[in-house]
C-alpha cells in the first residue's frame, strides 16, 4: 500500500487530535455586584472528567472562582500536586499569568505518601491545609514569585478548605489590574483549570513546609492515604486529571 503525502497528513492529523487534553468550554460569567467576595460564588457546573464543580464571577476589580468536588482521586491529585489556574486576557499572550495554589514541596510530597488521614476530621489534613494557606506562586510578565496569602493587602485571594461532609473547596480572587485588563473593555478571558504536577520539580520550591516529614500516622481504619501511589501512578493514565480549558465571558454591570 502506498502511502502519500496526503494520507500522512491525515494521520498525523489523527493523531492529533487523539493527544488532544480537553476541548475549550464556553462560561459566562455573572455580576458580582454588592461586593460579596468568593463566599457567594456557587459552582453551576461540573468537569465530568475530573468532578470538579466550578463558579466564576467578577466585578470592575476582580475575578473570583469557586471551586469544589468530593472525589476523593481529584482532591488526592490536588492536595499532592497543586492546581495551576492559568489566565488569557483578550489580545495578550497565551496563559500569560498563573496561579500555582496550594504549592508542594518535594518533601511534603514524599511525607504524604506516609501519612494516613482521616479524612476529613484529621490534625495532620488541617495542618496541611494551614500550611497551604500562607502561600501561593504567582507568575506575571516578570516571571514567577511568591505571594504572601496572609497578609492583607488588597491584591491576589487564595483558599482552600474541607469541610465535615469530605468536599474540598478552593476559593480564588485575582484582581484584573495585575493582568492589564480594564473589566469594562475587556469581553473574553481564557482561564485554564489543571493539576500542574511539575511545580516541585522546577526546582522553584516554596519557604514553608507541611512539617510532615517526621512519620506521623493519624487516623483509623477508614482513613484515606493523600498521594499514595506515587507522583508516577498518578499521572500514568489517570483519567482523572484536572484540565479544564475555559472561554470565560466577563459580566457587565447592569
Amino acid at each position: 500500500m502506498k502511502i502519500t503525502r496526503n494520507s500522512w497528513s491525515l494521520l498525523l492529523l489523527v493523531a492529533l487530535a487523539g493527544c488532544s487534553s480537553s476541548k475549550t468550554m464556553t462560561y459566562e460569567s455573572k455580576w458580582n455586584a454588592p461586593f460579596s467576595y468568593v463566599d457567594e460564588i456557587k459552582p453551576d457546573q461540573q468537569d465530568q472528567k475530573s468532578r470538579l464543580r466550578y463558579g466564576i464571577i467578577n466585578d470592575e476589580h476582580y475575578v473570583y472562582l469557586t471551586l469544589k468536588t468530593k472525589d476523593p482521586t481529584t482532591i488526592q491529585n490536588i492536595l499532592s500536586s497543586g492546581l495551576k489556574i492559568s489566565f488569557s486576557p483578550d489580545g495578550q499572550k497565551k496563559d500569560q499569568y498563573s496561579l500555582l495554589f496550594p504549592v508542594v514541596m518535594k518533601e511534603d510530597r514524599k511525607a504524604l505518601k506516609r501519612v494516613d488521614t482521616d479524612l476529613p476530621n484529621s490534625l495532620g489534613l488541617d495542618l496541611l491545609l494551614d500550611s497551604y494557606n500562607k502561600e501561593a506562586v504567582w507568575k506575571d510578565k516578570q516571571g514567577q514569585h511568591f505571594i504572601n496569602l496572609v497578609a492583607q493587602d488588597g491584591s491576589i485571594k487564595s483558599k482552600i478548605l474541607m469541610d465535615q461532609n469530605g468536599e474540598l473547596t478552593e476559593q480564588i480572587a485575582i484582581p484584573f489590574s495585575l493582568m492589564g485588563v480594564n473589566a469594562k473593555e475587556t469581553a473574553m478571558l481564557g482561564v485554564n483549570i489543571k493539576v500542574d504536577g511539575q511545580s516541585s520539580q522546577s526546582g522553584f520550591s516554596p519557604r514553608i513546609g507541611i512539617g510532615l516529614g517526621g512519620g506521623i500516622g493519624m487516623g483509623g481504619g477508614m482513613g484515606v492515604g493523600i498521594g499514595s501511589g506515587g507522583y508516577n501512578s498518578r499521572y500514568n493514565g489517570n483519567d482523572r486529571n484536572v484540565d479544564i480549558k475555559l472561554e470565560v465571558q466577563l459580566a457587565r454591570a447592569n
